[in-house]
């Protein structure tokens, strides 16, 4: 589960609860005590105000449990002082997922924006309200940092402000639509720019990303270190001279899956559920058995029976179980060329096809794995096969311009294990790296394009298991 839904689904119970007290406390206070001054009338907190005064504590409640109170502490002192940072680490991703946590940011102030100004006159200013929001948002910040339950981020400030002006836009407007008793085309405009500029930076976003032949890779940093006071070394030959390598495009298959199942193996489909891209079908044979059948969005998929419960087979690579294996791959037909049967355990049999990606034209790569019970019937199928269409050739930097964005600080920190904290990770004035090496291997962009990228490796401040990887397309 999001973690965002879990936090909202263990804290609205509670607020909700709280919120309800304080209206039944409003409820008294109307029926014992504010009738009867009305009628004297004394001065008296109005009613109104009181509800909006609790719905302002209530939501107060809620923003604090979200962002301190039902958190842990798993973060020591962090920060992250790199503005927009979410934004371009979202954009080398492309995806919704890492954008959320700036679109909670967001809505989670606009309420703020809209309460202020109707709970305090002096607040209806736009700079004593930016004021009192930017100093609540540092408030959570400074709260995250020391008590661990998160990390100190300018996007968290950023996007918290925005939200809280988006929310004072949407008072100005209700304001006005009060005021003159309809929607006027100046106040709507103003009030509602700031959610149409993030709307038209979306499409135009979305348009240019379309239009781009190739991906983005989540491996570019959106910053930059510096290196002015590291000492970095190689002992290697940097060739400097332009070269060339291969893309490709992965293709799915996953489509077909369900058809060839109901073909070969006579299996119908009984329901199916979907999450995030990936699907989980439930499919029967005309026995009744039932299997479960898991199509990734990455193309592979898997076929177990449910409640086939393992039993070993003893049996030679002569045996009966193995003719049976290589009838059923040649049944199936899902082997998209020769492969080795490189593994052989009593009843589970796999296949492989090595990653062989420097050639100029189509290839397969991974493994296929096959179950089967004593009888020879089929229990599982694990299929994580890759075709590659290759798509052109494509200008590389070369070894010597790669040790150049090092030296220039263009390269990502990656967390090599579990043991490493942040501060291991971080470069710092004093620090040692040789680098020791470089290999060109491919990895998958957000458009599944195969493409190149360099893995350094280096020895850093005596670490020899140091590593990055930059991308070697040559802008």
């Amino acid at each position: 589960m999001n973690i965002y839904y879990y936090l909202i689904e263990f804290s609205i119970i509670p607020i909700m609860a709280f919120v309800g007290f304080e209206f039944i406390c409003i409820a008294l206070y109307y029926f014992c005590y504010y009738r009867k001054q009305k009628l004297e009338e004394k001065p008296l907190i109005h009613i109104k105000k009181l509800i909006w005064i609790a719905l302002f504590i209530g939501y107060l409640a809620l923003v604090l449990n979200l962002t301190i109170i039902s958190r842990g502490s798993s973060h020591h002192m962090e920060m992250n002082l790199h503005l927009f940072s979410g934004y371009v680490e979202a954009w080398n991703s492309y995806s919704y997922r890492k954008l959320q946590p700036s679109i909670y940011n967001i809505l989670m102030l606009i309420p703020m924006g809209i309460l202020l100004p109707i709970l305090s006159r002096k607040l209806t200013t736009f700079k004593w309200l930016i004021i009192v929001i930017l100093s609540f948002t540092l408030f959570i910040e400074t709260c995250q940092l020391f008590t661990g339950a998160g990390i100190f981020e300018l996007d968290d400030l950023f996007n918290n402000t925005v939200g809280g002006v988006i929310g004072y836009q949407f008072y100005r407007l209700y304001t006005s639509i009060i005021q003159h008793k309809k929607v006027r085309m100046k106040s709507l405009i103003g009030s509602l720019s700031i959610p149409l500029l993030m709307v038209f930076l979306f499409v135009g976003i979305t348009i240019a990303y379309s239009k781009q032949e190739f991906g983005n890779l989540s491996i570019n940093s959106y910053y930059k270190w510096d290196m002015k006071d590291v000492h970095m070394t190689t002992s290697m030959q940097l060739n400097s001279v332009p070269t060339m390598a291969p893309v490709y495009k992965k293709v799915n298959h996953s489509d077909e899956v369900e058809g060839l199942l109901h073909r070969k193996l006579g299996l119908s489909a009984l329901n199916t559920t979907a999450k995030e891209g990936d699907r989980e079908i439930l499919l029967e044979d005309k026995s009744g058995s039932q299997y479960t059948l898991f199509l990734s969005t990455h193309g592979n998929w898997n076929l177990t029976e449910n409640n086939y419960t393992h039993q070993q087979a003893a049996l030679t690579k002569q045996g009966p179980l193995r003719q049976k294996a290589m009838v059923i791959m040649d049944n199936l037909d899902i082997l998209p060329q020769k492969a080795d049967l490189i593994t052989e355990e009593g009843d589970q049999f796999q296949w492989s096809l090595s990653d062989t990606p420097h050639i100029n034209k189509d290839y397969w790569s991974g493994d296929l794995s096959l179950g089967l019970k004593k009888d020879g019937s089929i229990y599982s199928v694990s299929y994580e096969l890759q075709e590659h269409h290759f798509i052109r050739e494509m200008d590389i930097l070369s070894p010597k311009d790669v040790y150049e964005r090092i030296k220039k600080g263009e390269f990502p920190l990656i967390k090599r294990n579990a043991i490493l904290t942040p501060d291991m990770l971080v470069i710092k004035k004093g620090d040692k790296l040789e680098v020791t090496g470089m290999e060109l291997t491919f990895m998958y962009d957000t458009k599944e394009f195969y493409q190149p990228v360099y893995r350094v490796s280096g020895i850093f401040n005596g670490d020899s298991n140091w590593y990055t990887l930059i991308q070697a397309q040559r802008n």
